[in-house]
């Protein structure tokens, strides 16, 4: 059994599909995060009964896991057409939907890193919660790391004229793993620059 939140928007994309010539490029030039000038579209997040008290507020990084033709299709849906030359305007949108779902809110999630692997790709947002905590203690001279907490997302295919679906769940060990070593690779990054 599935629990289900849905963040609503008074316009729902039109259909999607008829023709990829109809689909709208990106604007070049621009911040990653601005290139996209769509509405992020509605959205429901659905997740097992047993994580339904789950404090989502909680969570420090959510991690995407999406192939490339669930990209195609997502921003099919959204009027874009998918280029994965130019992946991070794409994985920023993604985390605005992503921060819709999860918060009905349009919190700004940071893409931290990702991982492609054949046609999938994963990939990992920080929260502005967790960012400002470990600014708040880099402040007070703590450098061990703040705890992490993950979830792992998972777009269900998009239907024309219904809301994206996603599904979440708290992440596996593996994936924490890697937020985990992303983030002291980066401090032992910023402790050799600080030195020289």
């Amino acid at each position: 059994m599935e629990t289900t939140t849905e963040a609503t928007d008074s316009q729902k994309p039109e259909a999607f599909g008829e023709q990829e010539i109809s689909l709208r490029a990106l604007r070049k030039g621009l911040p990653d995060d601005t290139v996209i000038d769509a509405q992020v579209p509605e959205v429901r997040a659905t997740t097992q009964d047993r994580f339904t008290n789950f404090d989502l507020f909680t969570i420090s990084h959510v991690v995407i896991q999406v192939s490339i033709s669930r990209q195609q299709d997502i921003f099919r849906y959204v009027g874009y057409h998918y280029d994965w030359n130019f992946p991070g305007p794409y994985w920023y949108f993604l985390g605005k939907i992503a921060a819709k779902a999860l918060y009905n809110d349009g919190a700004k999630l940071d893409v931290l890193n990702y991982v492609p692997l054949v046609r999938q790709e994963f990939i990992a947002y920080t929260t502005p919660t967790w960012a400002a905590a470990v600014k708040a203690k880099e402040a007070k001279g703590v450098t061990e790391l703040t705890p992490v907490n993950v979830v792992e997302l998972n777009f269900k295919k998009p239907v024309p004229n219904e809301p994206l679906e996603i599904s979440w769940a708290p992440a596996r060990k593996l994936i924490i793993s890697h937020i985990r070593r992303w983030h002291e690779d980066s401090d032992e990054e910023d402790m050799l620059e600080d030195s020289d």
